[in-house]
C-alpha cells in the first residue's frame, strides 16, 4: 500500500493478546472461516489515488475497495442448503429471494462495497458467461472511494479474487470486500474466527464465520463485556481526523454502515436452521455492541458444507414430458433441539471474527480527507488488564 521495502509489523489478533470470546468452545486450528471443510476464500484490493492533493480533480481518482469470494470447489454442482438473518434490513443481499425460496447456495458469495455490488455480480457472472445463475453479493457502504472514480471494481478483480481463493490462513482488516470499511469510528473490515462443536458421534463440527465489519457507533465498542469504545470515546481517540484535507464534503455519521456476515458449517444443517444458526450472528455483533442503528445492514447468511447421504439424481430427459415424475434423495440432519450448542458457536465466533477485524486493519484515508485510525491495541491491552478481562 505504499513505498519503501521495510516489512510491516504484522498487528496480532484478539486471541493473541489473551482475549478469550466464550469459554466453553474452542477454536479451529486457523481460527478462521476456512477451518470448515471445503471452504475456500479469496480476496483481492485496490488502493489508488493521492489523498494529500486538494485538487478535486485528482482527488476523484482515490479509490479504496475490493471484494471477497466464498464457496466451494462444487458448488455450483453441488448445492448447499442455506438460509438468511436479518438484523436490520439497511442494506442489500441479491440472490437471497431465490436461496430461500429453494433453500439452498447454489453458487459463489461475493462481498464488496455498496456502489460496487453491479461490477461484482457482472464479475462473478462473467466466471461462467453461458451458465443461468443469481449470483449472491452482499455489500457495505464505501465511503472512502470517490463516488466518481473509474470503476473501483470491475470483473478483473473478481477474477483475481477467484484465482487467489485458498482453504488455508487468511489475511483479515484492510483485504477484500473490507478494504476501506470502518467500524466503531475506527477502522474495520474483514475477520474471521471459528469454534469446534461436540457431537454425539464423536466428531467435533466446525462453525466458521467472515464478516465485513463497516458498523458500530465508537462510544459503543464493547470488548470482553468492558466498555473499551466508551474509554477511547473520552480520550479523543476516536474523534474525525483531517490529516491532510479538511474538505467540506459531507461526512457520513458513525454508524451509518452495515456488518455482512457469514457463517459456514459441516454440521448438517437444513434450510430452516440454516436461517436460524444466521440469526445469531446477531448476539455476537450486539455483545460487541453494534446492532443499534437504523442505516445499518446488518444481514447474515449460514449455509452448511454437509453432503447428502446419496446425490440428487435428475430424471432421465426421455421422461420429462408434461409431468416430471418426483425424485428424491437421502440427506442427514442435525436435532433441532441439540441446535444450542450451534447457536453459541456462531455468536461466539462473530463476536470474535469483528475483533479480529478491528486489531488487523490499518488506518486509512478516504477521498473526504477524513483518516481512521486503527485500533490502539496498546491501549486496549491496557484498559483490559485494569478490568481483570486478560
Amino acid at each position: 500500500m505504499g513505498g519503501g521495502t521495510e516489512t510491516p509489523v504484522r498487528r496480532p489478533r484478539a486471541r493473541e493478546i489473551g482475549i478469550e470470546i466464550g469459554d466453553l468452545l474452542t477454536p479451529g486450528p486457523l481460527n478462521a472461516i476456512t477451518d470448515v471443510p471445503r471452504i475456500k476464500v479469496g480476496m483481492t484490493e485496490k488502493f489508488s489515488g493521492n489523498v494529500s492533493s486538494s485538487d478535486e480533480e485528482e482527488r476523484k481518482k482515490i479509490v479504496r475497495a475490493g471484494v471477497t469470494l466464498i464457496g466451494t470447489d462444487d458448488i455450483e454442482k453441488v448445492p448447499l442448503f442455506a438460509g438468511v438473518g436479518i438484523l436490520q434490513g439497511s442494506g442489500e443481499l441479491t440472490g437471497s429471494h431465490f436461496m430461500q425460496e429453494c433453500g439452498q447456495l447454489t453458487g459463489y458469495i461475493a462481498i464488496t462495497g455498496t456502489s460496487q455490488v453491479g461490477c461484482a455480480y457482472n464479475g462473478i457472472t462473467k466466471l461462467h458467461p453461458l451458465q443461468l445463475s443469481l449470483p449472491v453479493v452482499g455489500e457495505t457502504f464505501d465511503r472512502m472511494t470517490h463516488p466518481l472514480a473509474p470503476e473501483p471494481i470491475g470483473k478483473e478483480d473478481v477474477r483475481v479474487a477467484f484465482e487467489n481463493m485458498t482453504s488455508g490462513r487468511l489475511r483479515e482488516g484492510n483485504v477484500g470486500g473490507g478494504a476501506s470499511m470502518v467500524s466503531f469510528g475506527l477502522k474495520g473490515g474483514t475477520g474471521t474466527a471459528s469454534r469446534l462443536v461436540p457431537s454425539t458421534n464423536g466428531k467435533d463440527f466446525v462453525v466458521g464465520v467472515l464478516v465485513q465489519a463497516n458498523h458500530g457507533v465508537p462510544y459503543d465498542l464493547t470488548i470482553s463485556g468492558i466498555p473499551v469504545g466508551k474509554v477511547l470515546d473520552s480520550e479523543g481517540y476516536t474523534k474525525p481526523w483531517f490529516p491532510t484535507h479538511d474538505s467540506k464534503i459531507h461526512q457520513p455519521k458513525d454508524g451509518d454502515g452495515s456488518i455482512i456476515v457469514i457463517v459456514a458449517t459441516d454440521a448438517p444443517l437444513l434450510p430452516h436452521q440454516c436461517s436460524a444458526v444466521a440469526r445469531r450472528a446477531g448476539v455476537g455483533i450486539s455483545r460487541g455492541g453494534g446492532g443499534t442503528g437504523f442505516f445499518s445492514g446488518d444481514i447474515f447468511l449460514c449455509f452448511s458444507t454437509a453432503a447428502p447421504i446419496t446425490p440428487p439424481q435428475s430424471p432421465p430427459l426421455e421422461s420429462r414430458k408434461v409431468l416430471e415424475p418426483v425424485s428424491t434423495y437421502t440427506i442427514e440432519a442435525t436435532n433441532n433441539e441439540t441446535l444450542d450448542v450451534i447457536f453459541r458457536a456462531a455468536a461466539d465466533a462473530t463476536e470474535e471474527a469483528i475483533l479480529n477485524a478491528l486489531f488487523a486493519a490499518e488506518e486509512l484515508e478516504g477521498y473526504t480527507g477524513r483518516k481512521w485510525r486503527s485500533l490502539p491495541v496498546e491501549r486496549v491491552k491496557e484498559i483490559l488488564k485494569e478490568a481483570k478481562r486478560i
